[in-house]
């Protein structure tokens, strides 16, 4: 479940992108799609790892960041999903802001990967 958000996400911010900026106007509603598909693969993501986490017992402060930045990336999904919604419903191309907190959330997805990785393989 983990590879689904990290995969989706970005391919959807560079779907954006490139569509935007290009004029393959059929990247942009595939990357809604790609963003409404990690939007609801996240949350159970996030569920997951805190059933794990809770298993697992104190795992200290590299696992309390991990679990609580996983909490808050679901909260962008969710916020990322209704706004590019709103874009496909209104067959437009994202704007500056939408890419703006996007880029972020890739961002914080790939901090929020480092960890996972730091954890998991060392």
């Amino acid at each position: 479940m983990v590879h689904f958000t990290t995969a989706l996400l970005p391919a959807s911010v560079a779907s954006d992108v490139i569509g935007k900026y290009t004029s393959r106007f059929s990247l942009t509603p595939a990357a809604w799609w790609m963003l409404l598909y990690g939007a609801i693969a996240t949350p159970m993501t996030v569920l997951a790892g805190w059933i794990w986490a809770n298993e697992m017992g104190d795992a200290g402060r590299t696992m309390t960041i991990h679990e609580w930045l996983g909490t808050a990336l679901v909260m962008c999904f969710l916020i990322l999903g209704v706004w590019r919604g709103r874009i496909f419903m209104l067959n437009r191309k994202p704007g500056l802001k939408y890419l703006a907190f996007a880029v972020c959330t890739v961002v914080a997805l790939m901090y929020q990967g480092y960890l996972g990785g730091k954890m998991t393989i060392g």
